[in-house]
């Protein structure tokens, strides 16, 4: 949507909110994305892995992915709305984002997404993504003659 379209958008909800003799207090946004919020996330390393935490608070476990791929992590999921109809309301404040989430993280060699385990605790993802051990690799050795000795 263009700069013009979307400042013509604005300004018709803002002289409907005029015209009812209501404040603004709703946000409108546009966006190509079918994302709608991005949620919080540290991420922190320890010997042995690289652990991924996630803030998914109201966030049902059983309709979140987690899709681990060689460097890069990526969680997809939505967050419903519980306070249910609005048609009766009138809100004051609306901060906590509802609607479908997607967050891609790319994750340094040497991960083992494919050992990766996840849990849900308290509003909180956590993904851990097990560092490969480098594998010492043998080396043979082949005794050779030296130049000019004899052999039996």
């Amino acid at each position: 949507m263009a700069t013009d379209d979307l400042q013509r958008e604005m300004q018709r909800y803002l002289a409907h909110f005029n015209r009812a003799g209501k404040r603004p207090t709703i946000l409108f946004t546009h966006t190509k994305s079918t994302t709608v919020w991005t949620p919080a996330v540290d991420v922190y390393e320890t010997d042995e892995a690289i652990v991924v935490l996630f803030d998914l608070a109201g966030v049902d476990a059983a309709q979140t992915e987690v899709q681990a791929e060689p460097h890069l992590l990526i969680v997809r999921g939505v967050r419903s709305e519980r306070h249910g109809p609005t048609a009766q309301r009138t809100f004051h404040t609306l901060e906590i984002p509802y609607g479908r989430f997607e967050r891609s993280l790319r994750l340094p060699d040497g991960t083992d997404t494919a050992a990766a385990r996840a849990s849900y605790r308290d509003g909180l993802l956590e993904i851990t993504l097990p560092k490969r051990q480098p594998r010492q690799v043998p080396i043979a050795h082949h005794d050779i003659a030296e130049p000019g000795a004899a052999t039996a």
